[in-house]
């Protein structure tokens, strides 16, 4: 079966020559900016209003990565010590009123704990950003950064930046 399957692929191999003429970054680059088939969406578009360069974006873009391991493992230990405070074995031992302190902290951020609010909201950018590319390109949001990432690294190695300046404003190049 398996030879059956490469003698077709091979004899019908031109017919799937049109891969190799996709520009992926191309239709990237067209999402960013509001072009081409993406002119319909383009006051949501990432790239447009915000002037900022490569460097802020490949620091955004790590810290969408960071978010979702983090927000995992915070809500991976969260989800311990509420299970263990919600399920008493012993009534009302020192140690519960300690982890009642230990959970309360945990969501206080002011006290130093874990802000889910920022760890959520970097997520949460990344979908308003880019969650259209991402359904019109079957891709999920980790996915798409990966492209991102892949074309600032393309920008920056020929020289191009996000925006040109023109003594006013700031224009697409």
């Amino acid at each position: 079966m398996k030879n059956l399957i490469r003698k077709i692929l091979k004899e019908e191999s031109e017919d799937f020559d049109w891969v190799g003429d996709i520009d992926t970054e191309k239709d990237f680059e067209d999402y960013f900016y509001g072009k081409g088939e993406y002119e319909n969406n383009r006051r949501n578009s990432p790239g447009i209003y915000i002037k900022r360069d490569i460097k802020w974006w490949k620091n955004w873009v790590e810290n969408v990565y960071g978010a979702h391991v983090g927000l995992e493992g915070d809500v991976t230990h969260f989800l311990k010590m509420v299970n263990k405070l919600v399920n008493p074995i012993d009534g009302g031992k020192k140690e519960y009123t300690m982890l009642a302190n230990d959970v309360y902290d945990y969501v206080k951020p002011s006290l130093g704990g874990v802000s889910f609010e920022d760890t959520t909201a970097d997520i949460k950018e990344a979908y308003n950003y880019f969650g259209l590319y991402a359904n019109n390109n079957n891709l999920n949001i980790l996915q798409v950064m990966d492209v991102f990432d892949r074309w600032l690294d393309k920008r920056d190695r020929e020289g191009r930046p996000l925006h040109v300046e023109d003594g006013q404003t700031f224009n697409i190049d």
